[in-house]
């Protein structure tokens, strides 16, 4: 395999729209990391472990153990049933112009016509399955959703509740090592001649002030002792989402970090995310002179390369353009069907081709091989895969994307020479690459540095420390819990760590 196939093949995984978890899990190994490293430099020396396993954790819990746990339920629950689980259930929503009914009679038409894939037959049978128990198949969609979530959420919960009672064991261990060296320390102190003549001067109201100190001593410890009771790990609730599971986990003192954390988390997830993408890809797409709408992995397809070389992509989307209004597309029933029509009814047509190498129309997967004797390869093929979904809503926005490269293309006589083509894409292809690893590459840095120091910050401007309130309390708690312990408390911890 050449570099240039393998930098294709990591920047198109990279760059992936379609639901890969690719991007997320390569983004969240590092993002972690960068996170673990900059709490191990300034936020105390529990902080970095505690990062360490709940966002290691989190991650291989959301990136594979959610999937493994709806994969298992498809291969029993689902087959237990005798319904597809590969059957989006988006086809079984009211007034969907993709719907169950639609596919299976498409597939019939191209059997009648002798067109039909190598699946139709195994498609029809499942779309007709789903059909006849449709509110089976939205209960056990319901029921999976329900089990993954829980199931996860445990996992989870164990996760925090594990870090949260490490914490706590090495802080006692810390703190009772501590208390004995001063303990140690005061008794030498006590035996020296300059600390009895100090206690002897004040020996008149000694009694007094001892019973004094008790008193006032006794009620600072209980009432810290209170204050640092923990009752949130027996308020867990298991179907909520991550981000209510690590603010109702959170101990007393460190809620803000994880409110803080999580908002962040939330707005680069979400509503940041897509504006990151665009403004990356108009910068290099600016810096390269090309422009950058479309995936890495379209932008690398030899066939889309052809169609746009040939200039049949162009004659394609001027005729498309002139018998469909794609601005009411994903809005309009009339139109969707009419769309849907013509993605069936013309398999080879460039456009088509392009949807499918998007990723908006799904395809059959053949399993060619395995790997380690064990995992299925398999490889897309032409075949429309009906049991998918066709978000008509998505089909524009990509046909959209698709015009306006022609276009920017065109301006430049690119569009129709195939030379000029190729050269138009290879700089496209560079500037998308760019962008795809800036946009990671600034999420890394919002997640593991960024929202990191705002932390720190916060944490430092309030409470004077960088370090963790919640452990340090936790510290103050044991150090107040071991003073009523007494002299046998203290023996103890001498027993233990001798």
């Amino acid at each position: 395999m050449s570099i240039s196939s393998i930098t294709t093949s990591v920047l198109s995984s990279l760059g992936n729209n379609t639901g890969s978890i690719i991007p997320i899990a390569t983004k969240d190994l590092i993002q972690n990391q960068v996170l673990v490293a900059e709490y191990a430099k300034k936020g105390g020396k529990y902080d970095a472990f505690e990062k360490f396993v709940e966002e290691n954790g989190t991650s291989a819990v959301w990136l594979g153990g959610l999937p493994l746990i709806k994969k298992i339920f498809d291969k029993t629950v689902y087959k237990l049933a005798g319904v597809s689980s590969d059957v989006d259930i988006k086809k079984l929503r009211e007034g969907a112009s993709d719907s169950i009914s639609f596919a299976a009679n498409k597939l019939k038409e191209q059997q009648a016509a002798g067109k039909a894939g190598k699946t139709a037959a195994e498609q029809l049978k499942a779309l007709g399955d789903v059909a006849s128990r449709s509110n089976l198949a939205k209960g056990l969609f319901v029921g999976k959703f329900a089990v993954a979530t829980a199931l996860t959420m445990f996992a989870l919960t164990k996760i925090i509740m594990y870090k949260q009672k490490h914490t706590k064991e090495q802080a006692e261990q810390s703190v009772r090592l501590k208390v004995l060296q001063e303990h140690i320390l005061k008794q030498n102190v006590q035996k020296t001649e300059v600390y009895k003549m100090f206690m002897n001067a004040y020996n008149g109201d000694s009694a007094k002030s001892k019973e004094g100190n008790g008193v006032a001593f006794k009620g600072i410890g209980n009432a810290l002792s209170a204050f640092m009771y923990n009752p949130i790990l027996n308020q867990m609730i298991l179907d909520g989402g991550i981000t209510g599971l690590r603010t109702k986990t959170a101990r007393p003192g460190e809620r803000r970090d994880v409110l803080v954390k999580e908002a962040f988390e939330i707005a680069f997830l979400y509503p940041l995310a897509v504006p990151i993408q665009k403004g990356f890809d108009k910068l290099f797409g600016k810096m390269f002179g090309k422009d950058t709408g479309l995936d890495y992995a379209v932008l690398a397809s030899e066939r889309f390369k052809n169609a746009l070389g040939d200039g049949s992509m162009k004659d394609a989307l001027s005729d498309l353009a002139k018998n469909v209004d794609i601005e009411k597309l994903g809005s309009n029933a009339a139109v969707d069907k009419q769309v849907l029509n013509f993605i069936y009814d013309n398999p080879d047509n460039p456009i088509v081709k392009f949807l499918k190498d998007i990723g908006d129309v799904a395809t059959v997967k053949e399993t060619v091989g395995k790997k380690f004797g064990l995992f299925n390869i398999k490889q897309a093929t032409d075949e429309i895969d009906s049991l998918a979904h066709i978000d008509t809503g998505a089909v524009q926005g990509s046909i959209k994307k698709l015009m306006k490269m022609v276009n920017d293309m065109d301006t430049k006589g690119a569009a129709s020479n195939m030379d000029k083509a190729l050269n138009y894409l290879k700089g496209a292809q560079k500037a998308k690459g760019f962008s795809i690893v800036a946009a990671i590459a600034f999420g890394i840095w919002a997640m593991g540095i960024l929202q990191t120091n705002v932390v720190l910050k916060l944490r430092e401007k309030l409470t004077g420390s960088t370090e963790n309130e919640a452990i340090t309390n936790l510290e103050k708690e044991i150090r107040h819990q071991m003073a009523f312990e007494g002299k046998g408390g203290l023996s103890g911890s001498q027993r233990t760590i001798a």
